[in-house]
C-alpha cells in the first residue's frame, strides 16, 4: 500500500511540476520573442523623404539649383513608379526605376562639394543608398547575375548594362536573396550599424539538398549575413542605339572592410550587423528554446552541433561560444553583431556557435563538444594547417562556460580518481557500457584553444543545483538511450561496487553535474590548464560591490574565480554578465589582446 501511495504521490507531483512549467512558458512566451517584419516600402519612403530635403540644399551642395532640384523630382518619381511596378510584380520594370534613381543621385554625389557629416550629405547617401537597396531587393531574387555575362535594363530613354565588378567580395549568384537591412523592423536586437555609401542588406543563402554538404555547419535557417552593395563605376560606352550606361557593381563584406573609394575620396561603407541576426532569430524566445532544448534533449539532439554564422575562412581565427544551462545560442544575439561591427576584430576572427541539450551531463556536452570539432577540423581544415586547429578562443557562459574550461584542462585520470580509488579497468571491467564510459573519464585538453573567457561560470558548482525544485526539474528531461548509458549509468546506481561517488538521483543530468561535490568540477579544480592557454574571468556582482563575499545571484564568487586568470573583471550585474556594456568591452580587449591588435 506504501508502495502504491508512493506512485501516486510520484505522478502527481511530476503532474504539478509540468503545470507550472507550462505557467512559466506562458509568461516566457509574452515577452522577450525576437520579432522582425520586411517593410520594404520603408526603404522607398525614406528615400523619396531625403530626396524632398534635397531640393532646398542647392547651396549646400555647391551645385546650381537647377540641377539639384531636377535630381531629386527626378527621383521622387523614380522611386514612386518602381514601387508600383514591384506591387505589380513588373521587376525588370521596378529594377530599372530604382536602378536608375541610384545611378542619377551617385553621380550627384560625385561631383557636389558637401561637407562631410553635412545634412545635404546626409539626405544625399540616404537617397542613393534606399534607391540601391530597393534595386538590389527586386533584383536579388532571380538568378539571372551571372558571371561574366552582364544584364540590360531599360528606363525611358536610358539603357543600362550591368556588371559585377572583379572587387566584389562575392559571386554575383552566391546569395538566393537580398533584403534591405533598412527594411527589417522588429524588436528583441540592438541596432547596430554604420553610416556611409552603399545599401546594407541581408545577404541569404539557403540551406538546399544541393548544398547539404557545403552547409552542413550551418543553422537550419541557412547563412544570413551583413553585405553592402555599391556601384562602383558608371560610364557611358556605345553608340547611337547601342549607347548605354555600364554600370559596375560589388557586394561587399563590411565586416572586412569600412571604407570604399569613390573618385580618389576615401568614404566609409555603409552597414547593418543587427538585421541578419534579427531575421535569423524571428519569433525565437531564448527562454522557451532553453527549457524545451532542456526538457526534450531526445528530441533537441539532433539539433546539436557547432554551427558557422559566416563562410568558413581558412585565415581567421575561430571564436566558439558556449550558451549555459537551460539556454540557447540565441543568448549572443547583440555579441554578435557587436564583434562585427569592429572591423579590426572582424578581419582577425570568425563567430562558431555550440548548440546542445542543455540537460545533458557535463561530461556528455563536453564530449559532444569535442566530437563536433573534430568533424569541423575533418570537414575545413583537415591538413591542420588553419587556426581552426592551431589558435582558437573560446568563450561560454554560465555551464558554457565549464565546457570551454574542460577544453584547456589537463584532467589526466582525475575525473575517475573522484569517483573510484580502484583502477577503472577493475571497477568497469564487466559493464555493457564500459568504451562510452571510458570517453566520458578519459579526454585530452583541445590542442587548439589558446584563450579562454569565462562569463559567470560555475568552476566548482552552484548550491542552487543541491535544491529540490533544480531535482525535481532534472527528473523531467527526457534523454536519449545513449546518454542514459553513459554518465548516468555508472553513477546512479548504488549496486555498483568500488564506487565512492553515487548520485541518488533517478538519472543524472546538468543538474546534478553543477553540484559542488559533482567529480568532474572537483577534477577540474585540481587539474593544472594545459600548458601556454591564457584564460579571463568576467563576473557579475549585482552591483553590490560585496566581492569576494558576492553572487550573481546564481553563481557564487568562490565559485566563478579562478586563480592564475590573465584577467578578472566585476561587473554590476546579475548572472548575464554577458550582455554589461563593459563586460562586452573586456571581451573585445581580450580579442584585440589575442590577435596582437
Amino acid at each position: 500500500m506504501t508502495l502504491e501511495r508512493n506512485k501516486v504521490f510520484s505522478r502527481v507531483y511530476r503532474a504539478v511540476m509540468r503545470l507550472a512549467l507550462m505557467l512559466l512558458l506562458l509568461v516566457f512566451a509574452s515577452c522577450s520573442t525576437v520579432k522582425s517584419k520586411r517593410v520594404s516600402s520603408a526603404v522607398t519612403e525614406a528615400g523619396i523623404e531625403s530626396a524632398r530635403e534635397l531640393e532646398g540644399m542647392a547651396n549646400l551642395l555647391e551645385q546650381p539649383v537647377a540641377v539639384v532640384n531636377s535630381v531629386a523630382n527626378q527621383s521622387i518619381r523614380l522611386l514612386r513608379t518602381g514601387e508600383r511596378y514591384s506591387k505589380k510584380g513588373q521587376n525588370d520594370d521596378a529594377a530599372g526605376s530604382f536602378l536608375r534613381a541610384a545611378v542619377e543621385s551617385r553621380d550627384l554625389l560625385i561631383v557636389r562639394k558637401a561637407i562631410p557629416g553635412s545634412e545635404a550629405e546626409r539626405a544625399l547617401l540616404t537617397l542613393h543608398n534606399s534607391s540601391l537597396a530597393r534595386f538590389a531587393e527586386v533584383w536579388g531574387v532571380y538568378p539571372r547575375k551571372s558571371v561574366p555575362e552582364s544584364y540590360h535594363l531599360i528606363n525611358g530613354n536610358e539603357r543600362y548594362e550591368i556588371r559585377l565588378d572583379p572587387a566584389s567580395d562575392f559571386p554575383a549568384n552566391f546569395f538566393d536573396e537580398a533584403i534591405s537591412s533598412e527594411a527589417v523592423k522588429g524588436r528583441g536586437v540592438k541596432h547596430i550599424g554604420r553610416a556611409g555609401l552603399g545599401a546594407p542588406l541581408v545577404g541569404i543563402r539557403y540551406k538546399t539538398p544541393e548544398r547539404e554538404e557545403e552547409m552542413a555547419n550551418f543553422l537550419p535557417k541557412g547563412l544570413h549575413m551583413p553585405i553592402t552593395l555599391t556601384i562602383t563605376e558608371t560610364r557611358k560606352v556605345g553608340k547611337g542605339e547601342a549607347r548605354r550606361t555600364l554600370v559596375s557593381l560589388a557586394i561587399h563584406d563590411p565586416t572586412k572592410r569600412d571604407r570604399v573609394l569613390i573618385k580618389g575620396r576615401s568614404i566609409p561603407l555603409a552597414a547593418n550587423f543587427s538585421a541578419p541576426v534579427l531575421i535569423m532569430a524571428s519569433g525565437e524566445n531564448e527562454h522557451l528554446m532553453g527549457l524545451f532544448g532542456f526538457l526534450n534533449a531526445r528530441r533537441h539532439a539532433k539539433d546539436s552541433g557547432i554551427y558557422l554564422l559566416e563562410p568558413y575562412d581558412p585565415d581567421r581565427i575561430p571564436l566558439l561560444l558556449s550558451h549555459g544551462l537551460i539556454s540557447a545560442p540565441l543568448i549572443w544575439r547583440e555579441i554578435v553583431p557587436e564583434l562585427m561591427s569592429e572591423t579590426d576584430i572582424a578581419r582577425r576572427y570568425q563567430i562558431l556557435a555550440f548548440r546542445y541539450p542543455t540537460s545533458y551531463a557535463i561530461a556528455e556536452s563536453g564530449e559532444l563538444q569535442r566530437n563536433e570539432l573534430e568533424k569541423l577540423r575533418e570537414h575545413y581544415d583537415p591538413d591542420g594547417n588553419d587556426p581552426l586547429s592551431r589558435n582558437m578562443v573560446v568563450a561560454g557562459h554560465s555551464m558554457g562556460g565549464v565546457l570551454s574550461n574542460m577544453l584547456i584542462t589537463d584532467f589526466d585520470t582525475r575525473i575517475w580518481r573522484e569517483i573510484s580509488d580502484r583502477p577503472f579497468e577493475v571497477v568497469a571491467a564487466d559493464w555493457p557500457n564500459k568504451e562510452a564510459a571510458s570517453g566520458l573519464l578519459f579526454f585530452n585538453y583541445d590542442e587548439a584553444t589558446q584563450r579562454a573567457v569565462f562569463f559567470s561560470t560555475p568552476h566548482r558548482g552552484a548550491n542552487m543545483a543541491n535544491s529540490s525544485l533544480a531535482g525535481a526539474l532534472s527528473q523531467l528531461a527526457k534523454m536519449p538511450k545513449n546518454v542514459l548509458l553513459g554518465t548516468a549509468n555508472f553513477v546512479t546506481k548504488g549496486s555498483r561496487d568500488g564506487l565512492k561517488y553515487q548520485s541518488k538521483a533517478r538519472k543524472l543530468t546538468s543538474v546534478q553535474s553543477l553540484r559542488p561535490d559533482s567529480p568532474l568540477l572537483l577534477a577540474m579544480d585540481k587539474s593544472p590548464k594545459k600548458p601556454g592557454v591564457y584564460y579571463h574571468s568576467i563576473i557579475g556582482d549585482r552591483g553590490k560591490g560585496d566581492t569576494p563575499e558576492s553572487s550573481d545571484g546564481v553563481v557564487d564568487y568562490w565559485s566563478s574565480h579562478l586563480d592564475g586568470a590573465e584577467s578578472e573583471l566585476i561587473v554590476p550585474t546579475d548572472h548575464r554578465s554577458y550582455k554589461d556594456p563593459g563586460a562586452v568591452k573586456e571581451l573585445k580587449r581580450i580579442l584585440r589582446l589575442h590577435a596582437g591588435l
